[in-house]
């Protein structure tokens, strides 16, 4: 089995300006326009809001995933409410409009991650999952709890449908601890330090709150990455997936493979087509492998 290392490491940048007034602010943990090294991870940003109101607009997505993590506070739109810990994975696929009168509470903080999705999937018809934290299989060790959203981690199997295979865990480690997170090694991740700190892979690298390390694909077969806990102990949220190795065209709130189907999202956008997502009940029927064939 493959020993996977931490490749390179960015820090989340300073929080500026967000969309939504003085109240939001916002940084991109990953940045745009560098798929071939995140891929199939296209963006992330983290948003962070200082008193409750409403919050952006409807708007609507095409071509891509998005998975929102509530870190802190809580979110409530036409489609339900979600709270500190739970995590809405909705697949826009052939076109979607979210956030229907969204009202945000003081100290709300979260990650929206945008994924790429596969070619033969990515007009797919468009879904919600919600997944609520107190229901998330865990893997508990000595030291070590790991809560999974998405993939596995040792026996604990999350229900999530994947259209590109996707693992994603929230570790708190005890000071001290020590954990090997095991991954396909063809997948592409990173690490997301909350709290505390750990040492990470082969070459031991200190990642600290607020840091992020990347682990590359390492090629066919099964690898781990080992983490250990500082003096403090850590929490920390490991993103990981299968890169598609395609081209894609992205704009605004549209991810194409082409200009062509571009120029159709934005067609079927203004003429209505998009169903909106506070109308769509949460999948409850899962695939057999979890993974979308």
């Amino acid at each position: 089995m493959l020993e996977r290392s931490i490749n390179r490491v960015t820090r989340i940048p300073a929080l500026g300006p967000g969309f939504d007034g003085e109240r939001h602010q916002a940084a991109l943990v990953i940045a745009p326009g560098d798929l071939p090294a995140t891929d199939p991870f296209f963006l992330m940003a983290d948003d962070n809001i200082t008193r409750e109101g409403r919050f952006g607009e409807s708007h609507p997505h095409a071509g891509l995933e998005t998975v929102t993590f509530m870190l802190n506070g809580t979110m409530e739109d036409t489609g339900g409410r979600l709270e500190q810990g739970d995590v809405e994975w909705m697949t826009a696929g052939s076109g979607i409009v979210h956030s229907e009168n969204a009202m945000v509470s003081t100290g709300m903080r979260l990650f929206q991650l945008w994924l790429i999705l596969p070619e033969a999937h990515r007009n797919m018809p468009p879904r919600v999952q919600i997944l609520r934290r107190a229901q998330m299989p865990v893997h508990a060790e000595p030291g070590v709890l790991a809560t999974v959203y998405s993939g596995q981690s040792g026996d604990a199997a999350a229900p999530t449908m994947n259209a590109v295979p996707v693992t994603l865990i929230d570790i708190q480690l005890e000071p001290g601890a020590t954990f090997a997170s095991h991954l396909p090694a063809s997948y592409n991740g990173f690490l997301v330090v909350l709290d505390g700190e750990v040492k990470a892979g082969a070459t031991t690298d200190r990642l600290a709150k607020g840091m992020v390390g990347w682990t590359e694909p390492m090629g066919d077969g099964d690898s781990f990455l080992t983490l250990r806990a500082g003096d403090s102990g850590a929490r920390l949220l490991l993103y990981a997936g299968q890169p598609q190795n395609i081209s894609v065209v992205a704009k605004g709130p549209f991810i194409a493979g082409s200009h062509e189907e571009m120029a159709g999202y934005y067609s079927a956008y203004r003429h209505g087509k998009f169903p909106h997502a506070g109308t769509m009940r949460p999948v409850a029927h899962f695939s057999e492998n979890n993974v979308d064939t």
